[in-house]
């Protein structure tokens, strides 16, 4: 299958999908802004649709499987594992998909026969539990955030924090920093951003792949949740999580002081900023970094978040509900992520996915059935928008 794609082909591409993209927003349901893991009721023939992985993007994926189970009547259900366990089970053909925050390269791709693309744009977030400090009213840079959670800086009023927050009433306090216990992109990502822009102040920091090994006594937190949960329970905690639980949890967000020198609070515009100014997907799926990217209004943590599929499935029912789950999450474009926390990615890359989801095809050679269906129950294609009412 072809990875890459640019130039003339995507012009053509994105002319064909734009107005695909406009007639369907008008035919798909808003997205609720509940989340629900369990499946709704289904037909008796339905095939359930199984991932796991990223706890990054669990709640956007929760929210989208919720919505395309009432609107296909096929339960669709995503366990938030971390992704070093959603890249496991994936390998291991135990799942339809696996999700994951850290891309894998593409020898590794190759040996394993999967093919990986992007959904998501979203950022990792420091967030803290000061009582009486407002959420974007604390400033940290790379350097003094690292040595925090290196263990060297322990307290709230300490010179190196109080020299970046002139005027505001920093606490003698403890600084708790809860980190994630179980193998975790979130983790990954973070700890690179420190590595990366602060080497120094990070170093007693042992990163390990989608773990990492903190010096001195932390306080342990499996998942996202928990990791939230913690934060909020503890006064003069430090944690990181991604976007979507800063604003769902109502988390109290630190200021970063970006590449380019300027305090940014984390949002949705600072998220595509970086993706701008770091080209992301510009002319193929391919990953480029978004950490530490010199730009104007960058929130200097920002990553992709990724799913991975076999390239030749061996079920082409169950591929083709796979793929019809994100085909039709593609076609709500932009409304697809709004309220979430996530940036959603560039048009044209949202086009180059929808073009090659239609391309798949099963281990005897004959074509993935991604469209939908026809009246009759039957798979069918159709280049001008989903067949049927139960894709």
């Amino acid at each position: 299958m072809n990875r890459a794609m640019g130039g003339r082909e995507d012009v053509t591409i994105v002319s064909q999908i734009k107005p695909f993209f406009r007639m369907h927003y008008l035919r798909l349901p808003a997205l609720v802004l509940l989340v629900a893991f369990a499946p709704l009721a289904a037909l008796a023939d339905a095939i359930s649709v199984s991932g796991t992985g990223a706890t990054f993007p669990a709640q956007v994926y929760a929210e989208w499987a919720r919505q395309y189970t009432k609107d296909t009547g096929v339960a669709l259900n995503y366990l938030p594992s971390g992704s070093s366990t959603g890249v496991k089970q994936i390998v291991a053909r135990a799942v339809d998909f696996g999700a994951t925050d850290i891309p894998l390269s593409q020898a590794e791709l190759d040996k394993n026969q999967l093919f990986q693309f992007p959904t998501l744009v979203g950022g990792v977030v420091p967030v803290v539990n000061l009582p009486g400090v407002a959420s974007g009213a604390l400033r940290l840079d790379a350097q003094v955030l690292a040595g925090i959670f290196a263990g060297e800086i322990t307290r709230w009023n300490d010179k190196a924090i109080s020299a970046l927050n002139s005027g505001l009433a920093l606490p003698d306090t403890r600084i708790a920093r809860v980190v994630r216990s179980d193998g975790s992109g979130t983790t990954e990502v973070f700890v690179q951003f420190l590595k990366q822009a602060a080497p120094a102040a990070a170093a007693a920091i042992e990163a390990k792949g989608a773990t990492a090994k903190w010096p001195g006594t932390t306080v342990p937190a499996e998942g996202s949740s928990k990791l939230a949960s913690a934060v909020k329970a503890t006064p003069g905690a430090i944690g990181y999580v991604s976007s979507d639980y800063v604003l769902r949890e109502q988390l109290s967000a630190a200021a970063l002081r970006n590449k380019r020198g300027e305090w940014v609070v984390p949002s949705t515009e600072s998220f595509a900023a970086a993706s701008r100014a770091g080209g992301l997907f510009k002319t193929s799926l391919e990953a480029a970094p978004l950490l530490d990217i010199d730009g104007p209004g960058v929130w200097p943590i920002v990553t992709a978040t990724y799913v991975l599929v076999p390239r030749q499935p061996a079920s082409a029912e169950r591929s083709g509900r796979t793929l019809n789950f994100f085909y039709r999450s593609f076609l709500l474009g932009d409304k697809a992520v709004a309220g979430t926390g996530f940036a959603p990615l560039p048009l044209l890359t949202q086009a180059r996915i929808v073009s090659l989801l239609t391309n798949f095809r099963s281990k005897d050679g004959k074509p993935i059935p991604v469209l939908g269906q026809n009246s009759a129950g039957t798979y069918v294609a159709s280049s001008s928008g989903v067949a049927g009412t139960r894709p």
